[in-house]
C-alpha cells in the first residue's frame, strides 16, 4: 500500500469507529432509559394485586430485554472494530518507521465479520507448534464426541476444544470421522492468532513488546511518541486494573 493508501484507509478507520462508538452509546442511554422506567413501574406497582401481569409493564420488560442484548452486541461490535483499527494503526506506524510494506491482506487481517480468501490467509499467524501438538494429543485421547457419556473424557475434550478456540484453531472431523487440528478462518479465530493473550484475557489488540516499543519510539517525531507513549501507558494501566477487579 502506498502512503496515500494508508492515510485514507486509517481516516475511513477513525470515521467508521466514531460512528458505531455513538451507536453504541445511544442504544447504552435506551438501556438505561428503560431500566430506570422499569425500576420506578416496579415501585408503583409494589403490593398491587396482579400488577406485575398487566399488559404494560409486561411490554417494558421485553424492551428492556432486547435493549440489553442489543447494548451488549454493539458494546463488543466496537471494541471489535476499534480493535480492528488500532492494529492496522499499529502496522502502519511500524512500517513508516521501519520502511518495511503493509500488505493489503494486513490491513484487513483482524476485519470483523469479514472472511479472507486463502492466499491473503496467510498473513495470519499459524498457532505455535507446542500448542498444535498439545490440541492434537488432547484430541487423540479424548476425541470431542457429543454423545459422550464419561465425564472425564467429557471434561478433557472441553478443556481440548476450549485451548483449540484460545489458540485459534479448530477441531474438524473428516468423513471417516478422524479428527484434524487447522486453523480457523473467522474473525475471532484470527484475533487471537493475531493478538494472543492480549486479545484473550484482555480484549485489547496486542501491543509492541517493550523493546520494540522503545526502538520505535526512539524513531518517531518527539511529540508523536510523547503522544504513543502516554496511550500505551493508559492501555496497560487500564487493561492491569481489570486484572485486578
Amino acid at each position: 500500500m502506498t502512503a496515500y493508501e494508508i492515510d485514507e484507509a486509517l481516516s475511513a478507520l477513525a470515521r467508521c469507529s466514531t460512528v458505531l462508538l455513538q451507536e453504541w452509546e445511544a442504544e447504552q442511554r435506551r438501556m438505561e432509559e428503560l431500566d430506570a422506567l422499569n425500576e420506578l413501574g416496579i415501585e408503583q406497582r409494589a403490593g398491587q394485586q396482579g400488577a406485575r401481569y398487566k399488559a404494560d409493564p409486561v411490554l417494558l420488560s421485553v424492551r428492556l430485554r432486547l435493549a440489553n442484548n442489543n447494548a451488549k452486541a454493539h458494546r463488543t461490535a466496537a471494541r471489535e472494530y476499534v480493535s480492528w483499527w488500532v492494529d492496522v494503526a499499529t502496522m502502519a506506524w511500524k512500517s513508516a518507521v521501519l520502511g518495511t510494506p503493509l500488505l493489503y491482506a494486513r490491513v484487513g487481517a483482524a476485519a470483523p465479520d469479514i472472511l479472507m480468501t486463502e492466499e491473503d490467509l496467510v498473513v495470519v499467524p499459524k498457532a505455535d507448534d507446542h500448542t498444535r501438538q498439545l490440541v492434537e494429543f488432547g484430541a487423540f485421547l479424548a476425541p470431542p464426541l457429543p454423545d459422550s457419556t464419561d465425564g472425564h473424557d467429557d471434561d478433557h475434550a472441553a478443556a481440548t476444544a476450549d485451548l483449540a478456540a484460545n489458540s485459534g484453531l479448530l477441531l474438524r472431523r473428516d468423513v471417516a470421522g478422524e479428527v484434524h487440528v487447522v486453523d480457523d478462518e473467522f474473525p475471532e479465530a484470527r484475533r487471537r492468532r493475531l493478538w494472543g493473550g492480549f486479545w484473550v484475557e484482555h480484549r485489547i489488540p496486542a501491543m509492541p513488546q517493550p523493546d520494540e516499543l522503545d526502538s520505535l519510539l526512539a524513531r518517531t517525531p518527539t511529540e508523536a511518541a510523547k503522544r504513543l507513549r502516554a496511550a500505551a501507558r493508559e492501555v496497560i494501566k487500564a487493561a492491569m486494573a481489570g486484572v485486578r477487579i
